[in-house]
């Protein structure tokens, strides 16, 4: 039996998990996704005691965090990053010892009070995430390709091995 898929890498242990939750994949068939829409929708009217549903609110103080998705394969580690808006030279991933650094500047494309915005779900700022590497992860070879909002990172897999600092280029 393969233990390590029993207990697999931790890779955001660094990341402080009590102040951002992780988010939750939504169920795929559509029934499905409607039972929780209505279930939220039924709280928020019991909740509130009125039979309107109240408008909903922006929420400026969350910060920025970019989702990403970590994939193991036999021969590498492949994690793909969403960062739409954010521009090439406003991103850098560093590598230092085994921590993974992910950090850049989306920067704000309206003025809230000049543009006659509403409302706006959409966060910008400053933005970092820091990735734990497992001792098989090849960091010195790793690749960096940033296309169509998303960083992809190809980092090889070998025998275990120390990590020193350097900053990886993106292509």
């Amino acid at each position: 039996m393969d233990m390590h898929k029993m207990t697999p890498w931790n890779w955001l242990h660094q990341e402080d998990s009590h102040e951002h939750s992780l988010p939750q994949r939504q169920p795929e068939h559509p029934l499905l996704r409607w039972e929780g829409e209505f279930d939220n929708g039924f709280e928020q009217i019991l909740g509130n005691m009125a039979w309107t549903t109240p408008a909903p609110q922006a929420q400026p103080s969350a910060p920025l965090r970019p989702n990403l998705d970590i994939l193991e394969r036999d021969d590498h580690y492949l994690i793909n990053t969403e960062l739409p808006g954010v521009e090439k030279q406003d991103l850098q991933v560093v590598l230092s010892d085994n921590q993974l650094q992910i950090h850049g500047h989306k920067k704000a494309l309206h003025e809230p009070d000049r543009d006659g915005y509403h409302y706006s779900e959409r966060r910008f700022g400053r933005f970092q995430r820091t990735l734990s590497l497992p001792a098989d992860a090849d960091g010195e070879q790793m690749r960096a390709v940033f296309h169509n909002g998303v960083l992809t990172l190809t980092i090889p897999r070998h025998e275990q091995h120390g990590h020193s600092r350097r900053q990886i280029e993106i292509h």
